[in-house]
C-alpha cells in the first residue's frame, strides 16, 4: 500500500473510552467518530511530530506482534481518512499576512514606596526612546499612601519630565480619588471603584490596583507594562533561534509548563558578565506580537525559518488555526537578574535543557537555590503559547478591546489575570518575547534554606482565585464570570471552605502526580534533587487535610486565625465578582471621559 508522503501529525480530538479495548475517537474539526483499538488511539495522540502517516505507522507498530501491529495499522489508517490527522500545508493555508504593526507608544509602571526605583526605570526608558527616536508616552501609577513620599515621586518624575521633553504621567491616590469621583458622578459604585484602584481592605498588598489604574489610562491602546525594578535594558538570548514556536500545555496539568530557558549565576556580576547584551530597542519584540492573530504571526515566519509545533500539546489551538481564530493579547519578556520567583519550587519541575543545567551537580543545584536568586531566563525564539507560566515584571497588553481587571489584592495577581481572560476567552493566546531586560531590585533578595521544598504546605491567595475563576463553565461573557463568582461570595463558610479545599486538592493531585512522573521518568535521581522533591511532597500530605491548610498564607500572617483568613479571601473573591460584572461598564464610562477631555493622571512637566 503506498500512503501520502505528506507530513501529518494528530489534530484536535477528543477520545472516549468504551471498554473492552475499544476507544471512540472524534474529530472536532472533521465532526467524524470512529471507534479504534486503544492502542491505535494513543497512537494517534502521540503523533504530535509532523512526519509522513507511514512514519507514525511504523513508530506505533515497531516491537509490537503482528495481530497487534495490524489493529493499530489499520486503526491509524481509519483515523487519517476521517480527518484526524492535519498537515503543515492545511495550516499554512489560511496564514494570510497582515501589516506590520506600529511601535509601542504607552509605557506604564506600577509602583510604590519606591520612588528611587521608579525614577531609575523611568530613565532607561527614556534613554532607549531617545536613541531609537521613539515617541512614547511613559505612566507611573504610584501607590504609596504616605503624601511625603508621593512628592519625592512627583518632584523626581517632573525632573525627568523636563530633563529629556518627555511625556510623563503620573497617577497618584490623589488622581485616582480624582477619577473615582468623575466615574462615581457617571452612576458607578465609588466603593467597587476604590476596591479596583486603592486597598480600601488595608491588605497592605494591593499589587493588582496600580495595574487596574493603568488599564483604565490606556483604555483602547497597546501598552507595555513594567515593575518598577525593570531596567530598560535589552539582553539576548545565549543561542538565539529563528522562526516561531507554538508551546502549550494539556489542560491543567504541568507538561510544558515553562517556556523559558533558565541560566543560574552566582551573583550579578556574573550573570552580567555573561549576558551578550543587545543592540535593539528594549520592547521592539512586543510590538512585533502585541494583538497580531496567529494566522498572521505565522505568515510573517520569513521563508526557509523553522515553525516548530511539537510542542503544541493544546491541539485545539490548532483546531482555531484551521479556522484563523487565535490572538495574542498577552506579551511576556524575560529577565536578567533577580529571578522574581517568591520561592524556587518550580526548579523540581524543570525538564529538558534547564534540568540538565541545574542538576549537572550538586553543588551547581545547591548554589541555584541558596544564591542571590541571579539568573538569565528567556525564549531562544519568539513563542506563543496559553500562558500557563505567567510572570508579569514585563508585561505587554492589548487593550484595544476589552481586557478584564486585575484582582487587585495579593501577589500572583499575573496569574489571576491570565486565567480570567482564558475564562473569557479561550481563544486568547499569550507571547513570549526572545529577549529579556534587567531585573535588579533595590535590595538584593536570597531564599531561604529548605523554601524549595517548604511551599507544599501552604496556599496562596491567588490560587484560591485562580480555582475559583476556573470552576465556572467557560467561556463565558465578563458579567457571567462575575456573577458565578459573587454567588461563591455568598456560600455559607463551611460550603465555601468545602469548595476551595476540593478545587485544591484537585490541583494538588495533577501537581504531586506529575512530580511522581518526574521522579520515574529519571530514575529517582540524581538524589539531592529527588529528596527535595520528595520532602516537599511530604510537607503536602502531612498539611492539606488541616484546619490551616485551605487558609491563604498570605491573609494569614503568623499566628492568624484560619476561620478569619478564608472568610477574608471569600468576600474578596465576591468582590471581584462584582468588579468583573461592572468593569465593561466602567470601561465604556471611561472611554467617555478621554474623550471629554479627563484622562487618569496628572502630565507632569
Amino acid at each position: 500500500m503506498t500512503l501520502d508522503p505528506t507530513p501529518v501529525r494528530c489534530c484536535d480530538v477528543v477520545c472516549r473510552d468504551l471498554a473492552r479495548d475499544n476507544v471512540l475517537v472524534y474529530g472536532v474539526h472533521s465532526r467524524e467518530a470512529r471507534v479504534v483499538a486503544r492502542a491505535a488511539a494513543d497512537a494517534l495522540v502521540a503523533a504530535r511530530r509532523f512526519r509522513p502517516l507511514a512514519e507514525h505507522i511504523d513508530l506505533a507498530t515497531r516491537g509490537c506482534p503482528a495481530e497487534e501491529a495490524a489493529n493499530i495499522q489499520s486503526g491509524l489508517l481509519a483515523l487519517a481518512d476521517a480527518g484526524m490527522f492535519v498537515s503543515f500545508a492545511d495550516l499554512r493555508r489560511v496564514c494570510v499576512p497582515d501589516e506590520a504593526p506600529p511601535p509601542i507608544d504607552l509605557v506604564a509602571i506600577p509602583s510604590a514606596d519606591r520612588p528611587a526605583a521608579a525614577e531609575r526605570a523611568v530613565a532607561s526608558l527614556l534613554l532607549d526612546a531617545r536613541r531609537f527616536a521613539r515617541d512614547r508616552e511613559l505612566v507611573v501609577a504610584d501607590g504609596s499612601s504616605d503624601p511625603s513620599v508621593r512628592a519625592d515621586y512627583r518632584a523626581r518624575l517632573a525632573g525627568l519630565a523636563r530633563a529629556h521633553a518627555a511625556r510623563l504621567v503620573y497617577v497618584g491616590a490623589d488622581e485616582r480619588r480624582e477619577f473615582i469621583a468623575r466615574l462615581a458622578a457617571r452612576g458607578h459604585d465609588p466603593d467597587l471603584l476604590a476596591f479596583a484602584l486603592a486597598d480600601p481592605e488595608r491588605t497592605g498588598m494591593a499589587y493588582g490596583t496600580g495595574r487596574n489604574a493603568l488599564l483604565l489610562r490606556a483604555v483602547g491602546r497597546r501598552f507595555v507594562c513594567l515593575d518598577d525594578d525593570v531596567i530598560a535594558r535589552p539582553v539576548d538570548p545565549p543561542d538565539p533561534l529563528p522562526g516561531l514556536s507554538l508551546f502549550t500545555g494539556d489542560g491543567e496539568g504541568y507538561d510544558n509548563y515553562q517556556p523559558q530557558d533558565i541560566w543560574f549565576y552566582p551573583d550579578r556580576a556574573a550573570a552580567h558578565a555573561a549576558a551578550r547584551w543587545s543592540d535593539r530597542e528594549a520592547l521592539d519584540g512586543h510590538a512585533e506580537m502585541l494583538g497580531r492573530p496567529l494566522p498572521a504571526l505565522l505568515a510573517a515566519v520569513p521563508a526557509g525559518a523553522p515553525i516548530e509545533l511539537d510542542d503544541c500539546l493544546d491541539r485545539a489551538i490548532l483546531r482555531r488555526l484551521r479556522g484563523g481564530q487565535g490572538r495574542v493579547r498577552v506579551t511576556f519578556q524575560g529577565l536578567l537578574g533577580d529571578l522574581g520567583w517568591y520561592a524556587p519550587t518550580w526548579c523540581l519541575l524543570f525538564d529538558r535543557a534547564n534540568r540538565e543545567r541545574l542538576l549537572a551537580s550538586e553543588e551547581t543545584y545547591r548554589r541555584a537555590l541558596a544564591s542571590t536568586r541571579q539568573a538569565l531566563r528567556l525564549v531562544r525564539r519568539a513563542t506563543v503559547g496559553d500562558g500557563r507560566y505567567c510572570q508579569g515584571a514585563v508585561l505587554g497588553l492589548d487593550h484595544r478591546d476589552l481586557l478584564p481587571p486585575f484582582f487587585p489584592v495579593g501577589r500572583y495577581e499575573d496569574g489571576v489575570f491570565r486565567t480570567t481572560l482564558r475564562a473569557l476567552d479561550d481563544t486568547t493566546l499569550f507571547g513570549h518575547v526572545p529577549s529579556a531586560l534587567v531585573h535588579e531590585p533595590v535590595a538584593e533578595r536570597s531564599w531561604a534554606e529548605g523554601d524549595v521544598w517548604r511551599p507544599g504546605g501552604w496556599v496562596r491567595l491567588g490560587e484560591i482565585v485562580v480555582q475559583c475563576v476556573r470552576a465556572a463553565a467557560s467561556p463565558l461573557p465578563m458579567p457571567a464570570l462575575g456573577a458565578h463568582l459573587r454567588e461563591l461570595g455568598r456560600l455559607a463558610p463551611a460550603d465555601f471552605r468545602a469548595f476551595v479545599a476540593l478545587r485544591l486538592w484537585r490541583q494538588k493531585e495533577l501537581y504531586a502526580r506529575h512530580l511522581e512522573i518526574l521522579l520515574a521518568r529519571h530514575g529517582g535521581g540524581p538524589s539531592y534533587w529527588a529528596d527535595d522533591v520528595r520532602r516537599h511532597l511530604d510537607a503536602l500530605a502531612e498539611h492539606a487535610a488541616t484546619r490551616e491548610y485551605p487558609a491563604p498564607r498570605d491573609l494569614l500572617g503568623d499566628g492568624g486565625d484560619p476561620d478569619h483568613a478564608l472568610a477574608r479571601a471569600q468576600r474578596l473573591v465576591a468582590r471581584f465578582g462584582e468588579l468583573l460584572v461592572a468593569w465593561p461598564d466602567i470601561e465604556r464610562t471611561t472611554a467617555e471621559l478621554v474623550e471629554a477631555g479627563h484622562r487618569l493622571g496628572v502630565t507632569l512637566a
